[in-house]
């Protein structure tokens, strides 16, 4: 007897039956169990009603079916939106997938084009602008909590500096909520929170305050 046999204690399963759909082949086991997989992968390994299978390719056709299905469930994941890789895995995990098939999945969806941190971050920023004005620092913590590293993050702030640097844009968004302020205690302290909450930096939070202290000057 093969020694795999006597260490694992694992015996021959026999395939019962084959289906064949649109887009996969659902292999039925006499075990219970139903393995899920690509025609090609079908077709390397010769599936067929009535073969029996050893332990070893059994553990490869149980491998290549999650693989199948992980990769399923994170291009439907896709389909609602753009996501990082993290976010990806952090789902993927949640999904139950061995950390190996979702580290294979991954690389293989990166290579395929289908995750782009740098276009994930671009679009983000793209987004979260187009909703509200914030600063750097704000988009770059919410980006870090999807996972995308601080190289990229930089690179795609970088890109898309005009949008939330411009002064007379922030000017603009801190009179109107300077005008909601004006008649509270320490206005220009508590305007100064507000854009920092932001996400503005320091240098921009000054000039912006002492704009709208020129201006009550006048």
């Amino acid at each position: 007897m093969h020694p795999l046999f006597i260490c694992t204690g694992a015996r021959m399963v026999t395939i019962t039956k084959i289906k064949m759909s649109d887009d996969q082949v659902t292999v039925e086991l006499d075990n219970g169990e139903s393995l899920y997989m690509p025609y090609q992968i079908s077709n390397l390994y010769k599936l067929d009603s009535g073969r029996s299978i050893d332990p070893t390719e059994y553990r490869q056709l149980k491998e290549e079916s999650q693989r199948f299905q992980c990769k399923r469930r994170a291009l439907d994941y896709l389909a609602i939106r753009i996501r990082s890789a993290a976010e990806m895995e952090r789902y993927l995990q949640k999904k139950g997938y061995a950390h190996d098939t979702i580290q294979d999945v991954v690389r293989g969806l990166i290579d395929a084009g289908y995750l782009d941190d740098y276009d994930f971050a671009a679009r983000f920023i793209d987004s979260r602008l187009n909703k509200k004005l914030v600063g750097k620092h704000l988009l770059a913590s919410e980006l870090q909590k999807r996972g995308i590293s601080r190289t990229i993050i930089k690179a795609a702030i970088k890109e898309s500096e005009s949008r939330h640097t411009d002064i007379d844009t922030i000017f603009e968004t801190a009179r109107k909520k300077y005008a909601a302020l004006k008649l509270k205690k320490n206005a220009l302290t508590k305007l100064a929170y507000f854009l920092q909450r932001r996400g503005f930096d320091a240098e921009i939070v000054h000039t912006v305050i002492e704009r709208i202290r020129s201006r009550e000057r006048e």
